[in-house]
């Protein structure tokens, strides 16, 4: 699927932010994100529709959905998913990013690694690499869960300066990395899952784009249910 200058729509539920954002041409058009205790399905379409409403849009001219599939919180997942699949009844095309990509994406302007990292239970947390020219990243390697000690990995042998992102980025670099002055914390205002992170990368997965049909979350765990069917089979 290709596009010109798309207009992308992007929506970030996959933590404690629910984040909407409208990027054309590049140009970031207007973001609403915010920490809250409501269930994002309580605030993502209207917030939706009020980013549209104040950058002059309406939802006709949007050419691409963006969301972020995964890893993070399945029942934030499952919502901006579902969002999108029911926005896509107009049969606008969307696609599913990393939200670990997307968290990198918020700092891509610094060359180097950067690793974003999302707790995903005590010592365990979702974790990619992805090296950065500036503008563009390139995956490192795949987005994976593991113990939060494996992320020293990461830049195991690699020289250049490494950035740490995400909502457990502060702790690891206090428990991981105090003595290593190469490694640094995003700020604050970029630390957190952004839809403007989800539209930067969509724009770098275009021709992934397709149908709502093909649209599914990329937990990299198992989810409780599957947890628990598991468990009774070997009972």
């Amino acid at each position: 699927m290709t596009f010109e200058e798309p207009c992308v729509l992007g929506i970030d539920t996959s933590g404690k932010t629910a984040s909407c954002a409208v990027m054309r041409g590049g140009v970031l058009l207007g973001e609403t994100t915010f920490l809250t205790k409501l269930t994002h399905s309580q605030v993502i379409l209207p917030v939706l529709k009020r980013t549209l409403s104040d950058c002059g849009l309406a939802l006709s001219d949007v050419d691409l959905f963006a969301v972020a599939a995964g890893p993070g919180s399945y029942t934030g997942l499952r919502i901006g998913i579902a969002a999108v699949k029911g926005l896509c009844a107009l049969r606008t095309p969307c696609l599913g990013v990393s939200t670990l990509e997307a968290l990198a994406y918020n700092v891509c302007a610094a060359e180097g690694r950067i690793i974003p990292a999302l707790s995903a239970r005590p010592n365990v947390a979702y974790f990619g690499a992805y090296d950065s020219d500036g503008a563009v990243l390139k995956a490192v390697c795949p987005d994976r869960v593991g113990q939060e000690s494996e992320i020293a990995e990461l830049i195991s042998g690699f020289s250049g300066s490494v950035i740490l992102t995400g909502d457990c980025a502060q702790r690891l670099k206090s428990e991981l990395f105090a003595d290593d002055a190469r490694v640094r914390v995003s700020p604050a205002n970029a630390r957190l899952q952004s839809a403007a992170g989800v539209c930067m990368a969509a724009l770098n997965h275009l021709d992934e784009a397709g149908s709502a049909e093909a649209l599914g979350a990329r937990y990299l765990q198992n989810t409780m249910a599957e947890k628990l069917r598991d468990r009774e089979r070997r009972i």
